[in-house]
């Protein structure tokens, strides 16, 4: 459209463009666009868009020209010359580079056009469909066509015959899914076999070519470099094993004059050195010239190359450094191939080879010397390393694993690790010349050849001592050994956090996809979403949907260790009660977490979790470590949980009261504190043999001072911590405080009547001991958390000792553990932030802002996405509408709010979430303690039936099945072989109370027991609990089906299922938006623009926030209207800012009015500066009101219609107005319509009237000022050419947001302080304060009134703002209009002062969630009435309802209490 570039007012160019006559090539950008782009960032080195020819080049600063004659050949050092160009300067000092360095040179070749899957892809697709027997060939043919072409797709199956025929002689079975493997690989064995192959051609003319431009590039620099003279070496460094070999047999095939390629891949270049000894020999004499190598090679001491080509680009300083020092020699040269017009492949050379003189100076020394020193930076290098075809095909013998993310340490990566960790912690700024690797040579015992023996030091500040590794043939493979060794030590030490591991492929649907042979093959490394088209009305509807919950690795990983090596991480609880310290063991270290806070009552408990050093156990530790864990997992939530020994993902152990804490800050990581001695181990041992110990008269001061007890010797019943000794009291005495026995004369008499099989007490004179009861488990993640009701049966207040036995487990200890379930559930949410962070976002996003941003409302925790989502919306409109304006220069502003609203509408939120597999990670379940189980464990299956009458059901925990039928009579005859716990069981009296089995009903918890005082005696009466878990067990696994399908359980069983969520559209969506946020915040706008694209937002070729500058186009001044003299001096003067391109001032100020002047009319900067503002405006007040709920955000920010009558809105149009009038902006703007000045005129008269009466009367009353102007709507140009001129700003200054900002500062934000706050919106603070307790979901607040006398007014009005039964603020005044006026401001005032008020009071959006249950659960009791009473008999209904009845009303009580939890 227009074909001039960017210009000055007085026609001048700003910045020249480089791009003139053949250096069209000069750039990677869009060299047949209409106009002329932005400036463009100078380029690091010199670019030759065609070597068919001679080309010039020079050592990392030169431009080059290409030869028009393809017959001028010749090798490098003779034919490519140096010729200056100052474009090409890298910025900063100069820097010599020596004569021995190599000449760099950036070759571009053209993007491919689409690729289809050649005919024998498809054929064979036809035979395998699902990719089940050849999936490893498939990608590989797929690798290869992007690569190379269709030609060479082909033939990687001719190389898989090999491997076909092994797999076809394997998969002859009977078996039937091996016989169908068997006809498929035979198939695909001879659809191979009979193949007619096609010969390369190379043409670019014919309509035949089957290679792509890439490798057709690849040819033409090979073949100017004159491969037939005796001093040609070439190396090529490709990404994927399968393009290496494919391209040496492609390059065969051409017969190029005097090449002799050879392939250097897979795993056995560190395993058969012989081998690629051979091939390095064969390199330097000559008998292959060409070496064709993947990224592993990189390091190896290949011998010296004339010349040596990048054909991929690896994201990596070290890579670069590596492959510098394989071009050695003078004359020497190392190419870069690019894609003409990819921004990935710029920004990849920008970061790699724009170094300063310290980071050029360690590259040398990593280039020239094996010794290698510490990097002054941390150096640039890329957490996704290069993987073979397929992940297994050339895996490592060994590798280390991050348990947490998954990613491995394979000994390629080693030496990379070890350069970024001496880096990142050479806090003390070390001596840089010192060498990270020393080598010593030894002799091998068995041939005596010299081997070399690598050492690594890391700096002197970790105090880390060195490590050396293995013997090894040369010394790359030793330096590679003893980096392996470092990383071994760092990662038992505890250093190797998830960041420092491998990025692990991704599991996202489009990663794993399988291509349509049907649809051309895209290039997988930038998939980006496809925007949505147009819906019909049924498809716009919002759905809810079931997803599968993510379950941390962490665990399964560890689970799979088999290890008797374990870690320690310490809980230590601060809270007003004693909480001992609990230590989790794990078979790995779990990552550094931060502090965890809980809620009692409205008071926070800190948790810390501190990770010790690792240390080794043997089995009968081990065992009991195990025993103990189930003992305390039982206990805390009352069921009887059962896991295998190899499954247990994790132990628990108590530290000895006398421990006092670590000693080295957690910053210190020089090694990890031992807590391995501070484990009471015989206590360990004890408790995982019996649950209780009777209570001994003799020491009971000791006893009380840490204990729990309980008067029922069951393993399941209701516990007591001991409180003090009463030696005032005796069981004779009178129960005067004590509900239970209240109505007895002693408590000796109570035992006699209540006690079942009571025989008296040896010691009438005992004390008492005073006891408080321990109350269940219950959620502490959330604000509101208090404590449970209290049971309608009144609980022991004294217990007699001698009936009594005392918990194995302290009561310090107790109640750390029963904490134990909010502490997991909130390490599980860690871990998964924290897998998500390494598999999307590459560890780029704050772990806590991005737990924020996947925790929905519903989970009712201290935090939740609102506000990040608010944040993150607003800037997807800022970014959308910007990558809009830039790509399309001709559309109007209609069609680009319609293309806005197809890539940030909800819709294309979702399918982009769906396409990265982000709905698991979705927090949107609220912690219900009474269903959480610790992972691999599950509830033991009720016992057999019993065998006689005399037998009783005791507990014996030697096994993992927690069954045990052990009789008395056995017990009273052999007590020394029988555990502990089973004597106690045969010893003591039996109770009256409860029943005798071992296993709880459902509603079950430490601080209750199923019944209280009633004595049970029909056996039959436990059948029922037993079938209900029965029932509740396989609903679970019928749960774990599929959520989509014929066949599978109801709605209702998946709801349930606490393995499933259902998340609505808008949910995930709103995900989306949060996590963008969440980078924001983090990063800034570059991390924000990266974490859009991880999520597949639809801006392709934007891969950085300079790429907006350089590939924008803007009108011209000779097409703007002109201006009236001295407006651009007046409108700088209102901004405060220089317009760097005063004709863009022109376009924002002419009205579409102006005749002739139509297509560059502000409609399009408005459209621009109104995303501006409304990012602006959201981070202004994100700020300010760093805590304010988002429902108060919004009310602030709101954009209104024209006549919308809502307070506040920022940046509504009648705001805008008032703005532009306040600051003059009116009267510069250019327009031709006599009612559009008419209405502008009576605006700003009626206006400048309504704002001196407001000042007045806020003057009088005391207040700010409020907003005199929602009364009074303006012209609409006037909003408009306030956002016009914020538009024209951020172009002007090169797509930079500083002037922009800087207007906002200048200008928006005092008129926002001064009139837009939570006490200035509007004349109605009480509609304003019930709006912001409505958006909390608040529904308990009122505002009352009463009379009251007072000095100043006489009989006036007392108004109160009550929230829960609390006063937030109260005032007086003369009449109740007044008095709720002021009530509202101070309550306002109050909720600025303390905005953790309302989440710490309020708890109506946990009670919806428990009505929603109790409802759910009745409606679920009387279906399963309605299904029993139709199944059986009329005569049997009375007892089957009668069951039913009983059983529902216990999973009533479970869905009811897990709601209020």
């Amino acid at each position: 459209m227009w074909k001039q570039a960017w210009e000055k007012g007085d026609g001048s160019t700003a910045t020249p463009s480089p791009r003139q006559g053949s250096d069209q090539e000069a750039q990677p950008s869009r060299a047949d666009s209409e106009g002329s782009p932005l400036p463009p960032i100078d380029a690091a080195l010199p670019v030759a868009g065609d070597v068919s020819g001679s080309a010039l080049s020079a050592a990392g600063y030169k431009r080059t020209h290409s030869a028009e004659s393809p017959s001028d050949t010749g090798p490098p050092s003779k034919k490519w010359k140096a010729s200056h160009d100052s474009s090409f300067h890298q910025p900063g000092p100069s820097h010599t580079v020596p004569q021995s360095h190599p000449s760099e040179l950036i070759v571009l070749y053209e993007p491919p056009s689409k690729l289809f899957f050649t005919h024998l892809y498809k054929q064979l697709r036809e035979v395998d469909k699902e990719e089940r027997y050849s999936r490893r060939h498939f990608v590989a043919a797929r690798h290869v066509l992007l690569d190379l072409g269709s030609c060479a797709s082909d033939l990687v199956w001719r190389r898989a015959l090999l491997d076909l025929d092994a797999n076809v002689s394997l998969a002859y079975n009977e078996d039937d899914e091996q016989a169908r493997e068997y006809v498929a690989l035979f198939e695909t064995r001879e659809i191979i076999k009979n193949w007619e192959y096609t010969m390369p051609n190379l043409d670019p003319s014919s309509r035949g070519i089957n290679v792509t431009p890439k490798f057709l590039k690849l040819v033409q620099i090979i073949q100017s470099c004159r491969p037939h003279e005796d001093s040609f070496r070439g190396v090529v460094f490709v990404r994927r094993r399968a393009v290496a070999l494919v391209m040496a047999e492609l390059l065969r095939l051409l017969d190029i004059t005097g090449l002799r390629p050879q392939v250097l891949v897979g795993k056995d270049i560190h395993i058969n050195f012989e081998a690629q000894n051979e091939i390095f020999h064969d390199f330097q004499t000559g008998a292959y010239n060409l070496i064709i190598a993947t990224k592993w090679a990189e390091d190896l001491e290949i011998p010296p190359a004339s010349v040596v080509i990048r054909y991929d680009l690896f994201d990596s300083q070290l890579s670069y450094a590596n492959c510098r020092a394989r071009t050695r020699g003078r004359g020497a040269h190392l190419i870069h191939m690019t894609q003409r017009g990819s921004d990935t492949h710029r920004r990849r050379l920008l970061q790699i080879t724009r170094l300063s003189d310290p980071m050029r100076t360690w590259m040398d020394s990593v280039a020239e010397h094996p010794e290698g020193t510490i990097p002054p930076v941390t150096i640039h290098d890329s957490y996704d390393p290069y993987l073979s075809d397929s992940e297994d095909e050339n895996e490592s013998v060994s590798y280390i694993k991050d348990p947490t993310t998954s990613g491995r340490i394979r000994l390629q990566d080693a030496t990379g690790l070890i350069y970024r960790f001496a880096a990142a912690h050479n806090a003390k700024n070390d001596d840089p010349s010192l060498t990270l690797f020393q080598f010593d040579t030894v002799r091998s015992d068995w041939d005596s050849q010299v081997q070399f023996v690598c050492t690594v030091t890391l700096p002197p500040g970790l105090r880390i001592p060195p490590v050396s590794g293995t013997p090894s043939p040369s010394q790359a493979h030793a330096r590679k050994a003893a980096c392996y060794q470092m990383c071994a030590e760092l990662y038992e030490r505890g250093l190797l956090d998830p960041q420092s591991f491998p990025r692990p492929s991704l599991k996202s649907a489009d990663k794993k996809r399988i291509p349509a042979i049907s649809r051309p093959l895209d290039n997988e490394e930038d998939i980006v979403a496809t925007v949505p088209g147009q819906v019909s009305a049924a498809s716009k509807q919002n759905g809810t949907h079931g997803y599968l919950r993510k379950k941390p690795d962490f665990w399964a990983n560890v689970a799979a260790l088999k290890s008797n090596r374990l870690y320690p991480t310490v809980i230590t609880a601060h809270a007003q009660e004693k909480h001992g310290p609990l230590v989790v063991l794990t078979r790995a270290h779990l990552p550094r977490f931060p502090s965890i806070k809980l809620f009692d009552s409205g008071f926070t408990i800190r948790t810390d979790l501190r990770r010790g050093a690792g240390f080794e156990v043997d089995e009968d530790c081990l065992q009991d470590l195990y025993n103990y864990t189930l003992r305390v997992h039982r206990t805390i939530v009352n069921k009887p949980f059962i896991c295998q020994p190899e499954d247990m993902p994790y132990f628990l152990a108590p530290l000895k009261t006398s421990w006092s804490g670590f000693d080295r800050s957690p910053d210190d990581l020089s090694c990890l504190e031992e807590v391995v001695n501070d484990i009471p181990w015989g206590l360990v041992k004890l408790a995982a043999k019996s649950w209780v110990m009777p209570v001994e008269t003799d020491d009971l001061d000791a006893l009380v001072a840490d204990a729990i007890v309980q008067d029922r010797w069951l393993e399941y019943t209701r516990r007591y911590s001991a409180v003090r000794l009463r030696r005032d009291m005796t069981p004779l005495s009178k129960p005067v405080d004590s509900p239970r026995e209240a109505k007895y004369e002693s408590f000796l008499e109570y035992c006699q009547i209540r006690r079942k099989g009571f025989e008296g007490l040896k010691d009438h004179n005992q004390p008492m001991i005073e006891v408080d009861r321990v109350l269940p488990v219950v959620n502490r993640l959330t604000p509101t958390s208090k404590a449970p009701p209290s049971s309608t049966k009144h609980p022991a207040k004294y217990l007699i000792p001698e009936l009594c036995a005392y918990f194995t487990i302290p009561a310090s200890t107790f109640r750390t553990a029963l904490l134990l379930p909010s502490i997991m559930r909130r390490i599980d949410d860690m871990l998964l932030v924290k897998e998500l962070n390494a598999s999307l976002f590459d560890h780029s996003i704050s772990e806590t802002q991005l737990h924020a941003a996947i925790s929905a409302p519903s989970v009712c925790a201290e935090f939740d996405y609102e506000r990040l989502e608010l944040l993150g919306d607003a800037y997807l409109k800022y970014l959308s509408s910007i990558y809009l304006f830039v790509t399309n220069p001709s559309q109007h502003e209609g069609a680009l709010h319609s293309a806005r609203l197809r890539i940030i509408s909800n819709r294309a939120l979702l399918l982009n979430a769906e396409s990265v597999g982000l709905a698991p990670y979705i927090q949107a379940k609220p912690f219900v303690p009474k269903q959480w189980s610790p992972h691999n464990f599950s509830v033991a299956p009720p016992p057999p039936p019993k065998a006689s009458a005399k037998s009783k059901v005791t507990d014996a925990d030697q096994d993992s099945t927690g069954a045990r039928v052990v009789a008395a009579e056995a017990a009273a005859e052999k007590p020394e072989e029988m555990e502990v716990e089973e004597v106690l069981m045969a010893q003591a009296p039996e109770l009256d109370e409860g029943p005798e089995l071992a296993y709880p009903e459902p509603t079950a918890s430490p601080g209750e027991a199923p019944t209280e005082d009633v004595p049970v005696k029909d056996p039959a009466m436990h059948k029922e609990p037993h079938e209900a878990s029965v029932k509740e067990e396989v609903t679970s696994k019928e749960a774990a089906k599929p959520v989509v399908g014929t066949s599978g359980p109801s709605k209702k069983a998946k709801k349930d299922d606490p393995n499933l969520q259902w998340l609505g559209d808008k949910s995930i969506a709103d995900v989306v938006e949060a996590i963008i946020g969440a980078a924001y915040i983090t990063g800034g706008s570059e991390t924000a623009l990266n974490v859009s694209k991880a999520l597949h937002i639809g801006v392709p070729s934007i891969d950085q926030w300079s790429d907006f500058a350089r590939k924008a186009l803007a009108p011209p001044p000779d097409v703007t209207a002109r201006l009236r003299p001295g407006t651009v001096e007046a409108i700088e003067e209102i901004v405060g800012r220089k317009f760097n391109r005063p004709h863009m001032l022109a376009q924002a100020l002419t009205h579409a009015s102006i005749q002739g002047y139509e297509m560059t009319c502000y409609q399009r900067l408005e459209f621009l500066g109104d995303a501006i503002l409304d990012f602006l405006v959201i981070r202004h007040i994100y700020d300010r009101d760093a805590t304010l709920a988002p429902g108060a955000l919004t009310l602030l920010k709101a954009r209104c219609p024209h006549n919308c009558r809502t307070p506040g809105a920022m940046v509504s149009n009648m705001t805008l107005g008032a703005i532009c009038v306040e600051v003059g902006l009116h009267e510069h703007l250019m327009f031709e319509s006599f009612d559009l000045a008419n209405k502008i005129r009576a605006y700003v008269e009626l206006l400048t009237q309504k704002r001196d009466e407001e000042y007045q009367l806020a003057k009088e009353e005391g207040r700010a000022p409020g907003q005199y102007w929602i009364d009074t709507p303006p012209p609409k140009a006037l909003s408009d050419v306030v956002e016009s001129v914020i538009g024209a700003i951020f172009i002007s200054d090169n797509f930079s947001p500083e002037g922009a900002q800087s207007f906002f500062d200048k200008i928006l934000k005092p008129f926002y302080d001064k009139h837009i706050t939570l006490r200035t919106l509007s004349h109605h603070p009480t509609k304003t304060l019930f709006e912001i307790l409505q958006a909390h979901g608040c529904q308990q607040f009122e505002v009352t009134r009463d009379y009251e006398s007072n000095e100043e007014f006489g009989h006036g009005m007392r108004c109160d703002v009550v929230v829960h039964e609390v006063i937030l603020a109260s005032a007086t005044g003369p009449s109740a209009i007044s008095a709720s006026k002021w009530a509202a401001v101070f309550a306002l005032d109050a909720i600025e002062g303390d905005p953790d008020f309302i989440t710490r009071t309020c708890d109506c959006r946990a009670k919806t969630l428990a009505k929603k249950a109790h409802k759910k659960a009745l409606k679920q009791m009387l279906a399963s009435l309605e299904g029993q009473m139709d199944e059986q008999p009329a005569a049997e209904n009375a007892p089957a309802v009668a069951e039913n009845e009983e059983g529902a009303t216990v999973e009533t009580t479970v869905d009811e209490g897990s709601a209020q939890s």
